[in-house]
């Protein structure tokens, strides 16, 4: 019973509305699309960065068919998103489309935003909000300051810098660069792992940065990591440094020796007026006349020069034969170009007289020795003259002997002289010869020595004869005068000595000498 009078009073109510209100619904008022999501959302996006596409996706879910005329993103915050992709057109019941957008900011903060989509058929708009979170990049480099201290000019030295993306969002590295330093500083990008690099919070790469100084001065620059127009640098700083190698004297002039003798001693002294200590590996003399030059002692290799530090080398001109020499001293090392000291000297030819130059000795018995005769060497040049060893050579060399010697080793000035004498000491019958060397420089200077033994028993007088009336005998040759040390210079005066058997005074012939015996 109470169901029948509800259902009566339905239809009472039914006949009771307007006319209008049972007219049809009127065009375009089909439901409304649905938005799948209803809203959309990006999440945290670095400013100049692009987010991936988002997908909205339309449903007509109504009758009637949904005839889109646009889609337009508008809004205060409109240009921070983009509407990439409309797939959108007519919509047929139960039909759907898809809206593809992104997100692009170019400042920080929150931006809102409405999509709005508009139909042909008078059917009202309808709209969905977008929304998004821009953030500034935020990088760290550490360090953030380096000094790489004093550097040798033009040697290179390596720094690494960790770049650390420390903001909320992702960050690409756009770019790295050096400001300032006079190109003494370049960040090595074959070495770095930055460049162009896309960092999610929290993460890592390296930059490499060379210092190459110039110069010795100080700089002083920046190195700069961009990323979407941002700037995060780290301080760079360092002094170039040079070892200057300073020698005195330089050049070193050793002036005039004779050839083959020992001439002056220089003492080079090497100063580093830089301010990095130089390192020297080995000292030698090198260039044309090396060989004229001797590099006696040095203590400048294999230990480093400290600033204001010095070290020496000592050197002998030793010229090996006549003429202007010109050599190097060198230290090779890493410095600059190490040290190139000049050496010049004149080598001359020793000018020397030995006199007499030759001398006869006479005769004498066999077993006995004769009185010593003074040989003198005289330095007639304009330099030292070296000498070294005395010496008798030849094939009767031991039948005489070197009874005196001063110039064995002795350096004689210009205008001295020393002595050598010399015997006869025979041990045989017969003639003898042999010659009195004497080393000077890089020659020698020599004299003859001749003589006659006869025995000791009187045998030989014929022969003794007949030698002293052949001509051209050694004994019966006449002698230069020479310095000193002598008191016999002839032939007459060698004969008229006093003879062992014979009176002094007496000319000896062979008779004379059989008869004294």
């Amino acid at each position: 019973m109470s169901k029948l009078i509800a259902v009566s009073a339905f239809v009472i109510a039914i006949f009771a509305l307007p006319a209008a209100a049972l007219a049809a619904p009127p065009e375009g008022s089909g439901l409304p699309l649905v938005f799948s999501p209803p809203a959309l959302s990006f999440e945290k996006l670095t400013v100049g960065n692009q987010s991936s596409s988002k997908e909205v996706d339309l449903f007509n879910e109504g009758e009637e068919e949904a005839a889109i005329d646009k889609i337009a993103i508008e809004g205060e915050d409109a240009a921070a998103f983009n509407l990439n992709n409309n797939g959108c057109g007519a919509l047929f019941q139960f039909n759907h489309c898809g809206l593809w957008i992104n997100f692009m900011p170019n400042s920080p903060g929150e931006k809102h935003a409405t999509a709005v989509v508009t139909f042909k058929n008078g059917r009202p708009a309808e709209s969905f909000a977008i929304s998004g979170v821009a953030v500034e990049p935020q990088l760290t480099v550490a360090p953030s300051s380096y000094d790489f201290g004093l550097q040798r000019v033009y040697d290179n030295r390596n720094a690494y810098f960790q770049v650390t993306n420390s903001g909320e969002a992702s960050v690409q590295v756009n770019n790295l660069e050096i400001l300032g330093g006079s190109s003494s500083f370049w960040a090595n990008g074959n070495n770095s792992n930055c460049w162009g690099w896309s960092l999610q919070p929290g993460d890592s790469c390296t930059v490499e940065v060379t210092f190459s100084p110039q110069d010795t001065v100080s700089y002083s620059a920046q190195l700069r990591v961009s990323a979407n127009g941002y700037g995060f640098t780290a301080d760079l700083s360092g002094a170039g440094g040079r070892a200057v190698i300073e020698a005195s004297p330089n050049p070193a002039e050793f002036g005039a020796t004779a050839v083959g003798g020992k001439g002056a001693v220089r003492t080079i002294v090497l100063t580093n007026s830089g301010n990095i200590a130089a390192g020297f590996f080995i000292g030698i003399v090198a260039g044309g006349d090396a060989g004229s030059f001797q590099l006696l002692s040095e203590d400048c290799s294999g230990l480093p020069l400290q600033p204001s530090d010095s070290c020496s080398a000592t050197v002998r001109f030793t010229p090996l034969g006549a003429g202007p020499k010109a050599a190097r001293l060198a230290f090779f090392g890493d410095s600059d170009n190490g040290a190139q000291i000049l050496l010049s000297g004149e080598g001359v030819s020793p000018l020397a007289t030995l006199l007499p130059g030759d001398f006869e000795f006479g005769e004498q018995a066999a077993g006995s020795k004769s009185e010593s005769h003074a040989f003198a060497v005289r330095n007639d040049g304009a330099t030292p003259l070296q000498l070294g060893a005395v010496a008798l050579v030849g094939q009767d060399s031991d039948q005489f002997v070197v009874a005196g010697d001063e110039c064995t080793d002795t350096t004689l000035a210009p205008g001295e002289e020393c002595l050598v004498r010399a015997r006869f000491v025979p041990d045989s019958a017969g003639e003898k010869a042999a010659r009195l060397r004497i080393v000077r420089g890089s020659g020698v200077l020599s004299a003859a020595l001749s003589g006659f033994a006869f025995a000791a028993d009187g045998s030989g007088a014929e022969e003794l004869r007949a030698a002293g009336s052949a001509p051209g005998r050694h004994w019966q040759r006449r002698h230069r005068h020479f310095s000193r040390g002598n008191d016999v210079t002839s032939r007459r005066a060698r004969r008229a000595r006093c003879h062992r058997f014979l009176p002094c005074g007496r000319v000896i012939d062979a008779k004379a000498l059989t008869a004294a015996r």
